[in-house]
């Protein structure tokens, strides 16, 4: 789905008194760009307005992103594409050798935290789009809530609970009380919750290459609370 473009059309009825997301981004950006120096001069070097017209967009995308040439039509010869270069449907790669390379995550390796065993992922279910959450239960994975941890069966018995059980999962930054258990197919030592109910337990630090948090390597721990255990079908 990542290599295949394909034109939107306006779909359902939109409301009247909101704005898009070109409107938003176009006024945002052209606010920074009209900025003043320190002397009061505007430091303003470019009319990002042109870029409200969605065919611009196209337009400059299709000009800087190679695969994307076809884009600049789209609008007109409403061809769907493949991105050049992406779909492969061989076992040659782009890369000097024309195989594969694989790079094995140094931290999956180093992670030794007494305080915070286990390494924590945040994914979204099938029924979420971004942060805009349509249903609560993830026809993908089977589980019927968002309040929720994913752990494998061997790690399951491990705690000494059950699948359905109630537990605490805490990280330096915070804490999910009250968090119900899944099984799911991980790695040992691995937990998986939804986003963004899950965002309590990431910090704000960020990788320096991807400038992004640690969403999918957040170190915690389990708390089990025997006083508080509740099974799946007394819910």
């Amino acid at each position: 789905m990542f290599n295949y473009v394909r034109i939107s059309y306006d779909g359902i009825h939109r409301l009247d008194n909101v704005r898009s997301e070109v409107d938003i981004l176009e006024n945002f950006v052209d606010f920074l760009l009209n900025q003043k120096t320190a002397d009061g001069k505007a430091q303003k070097e470019f009319d990002f307005k042109v870029f409200k017209k969605h065919k611009n967009i196209q337009e400059t995308i299709a000009a800087s992103v190679p695969g994307m040439e076809k884009l600049k039509s789209i609008d007109v010869a409403k061809e769907k594409f493949h991105i050049s270069r992406r779909l492969i449907h061989t076992s040659t790669f782009l890369t000097p050798s024309g195989k594969a390379r694989f790079v094995k995550d140094p931290t999956s390796s180093t992670h030794n935290d007494e305080a915070f065993p286990y390494l924590l992922m945040n994914v979204r279910s099938e029924g979420q789009f971004n942060s805009i959450i349509y249903e609560e239960n993830d026809s993908y994975r089977g589980i019927d809530q968002r309040w929720s941890v994913m752990m494998n069966t061997r790690q399951i018995r491990r705690l000494g609970i059950q699948e359905g059980h109630l537990v605490g999962i805490v990280s330096a930054f915070g804490k999910m009380d009250g968090v119900k258990v899944y099984s799911f197919d991980l790695p040992d030592g691995d937990l998986m919750a939804y986003y963004p109910e899950a965002n309590r337990l990431i910090g704000l630090d960020k990788d320096p290459r991807s400038k992004t948090p640690a969403f999918k390597s957040v170190p915690v721990d389990i708390l089990v609370d025997l006083n508080r255990l509740t099974y799946r079908n007394e819910l």
